[in-house]
């Protein structure tokens, strides 16, 4: 004689609402209410395990760019820092030679700075 394996049996305390829910369902279907009861509990363990999943694959993207993008983003920030340190030498520069030249450095420098700041203010195209 075959061994049989008894499965497992979960007992469980409703509302009435769940309950005639439940049964409602059951009605619809055709079925009987514990196999219903199955059915959703299978449905919502497969939903879990699904989100489960989606989080781990998010997961591993997120850490995938981070670790694609971070070398474009330290190359991006020693460009800048090459930039300013280049625009401090370069403006350092041109007000000795405007000093030198016998102007007030100081006042060239607040007119230059508000047209740049204008002109970085205007909208591409609105020459």
């Amino acid at each position: 004689m075959p061994k049989t394996t008894k499965k497992p049996e979960i007992r469980l305390t409703v509302n009435h609402e769940i309950h005639n829910g439940l049964k409602a369902i059951a009605n619809r279907r055709g079925e009987a209410l514990n196999d219903v009861i199955r059915s959703i509990l299978s449905e919502a363990i497969a939903k879990e395990a699904s989100q489960d999943g989606i989080d781990y694959v998010s997961t591993v993207l997120r850490q995938t760019m981070r670790d694609i993008l971070r070398p474009v983003e330290e190359r991006l920030a020693k460009i800048n820092a090459k930039t300013a340190i280049t625009s401090g030498t370069a403006m350092f520069m041109a007000m000795q030679v405007i000093e030198e030249a016998g102007y007030d450095s100081h006042s060239v420098y607040q007119q230059a700075r508000k047209k740049a700041a204008a002109y970085l203010a205007e909208k591409e195209g609105g020459d």
